[in-house]
């Protein structure tokens, strides 16, 4: 396995500060926090567009599927 370079470091930085924020806005509209929070079925997930779009592209660049092994 290797060590990730410095820009998928940045990149799953980003990542973690867009799910920090949507968890704190879970709390803040008074959330349980035993929970992990949102609920993509019940659309509240407390993301923003841009966010969601932004994770979706960070998400690419970190996890790319052609570097991914899958077993079938």
């Amino acid at each position: 396995m290797r060590e990730p370079t410095e820009l998928e470091n940045k990149h799953y930085k980003r990542l973690r500060e867009i799910f920090a924020a949507a968890r704190q806005r879970y709390l803040d509209a008074g959330g349980d926090p035993k929970y992990p929070g949102g609920n993509l079925l019940t659309k509240q997930d407390y993301l923003t567009a841009e966010e969601k779009i932004e994770i979706l592209q960070l998400g690419k660049q970190v996890f790319p599927l052609q570097r991914m092994k899958v077993k079938a």
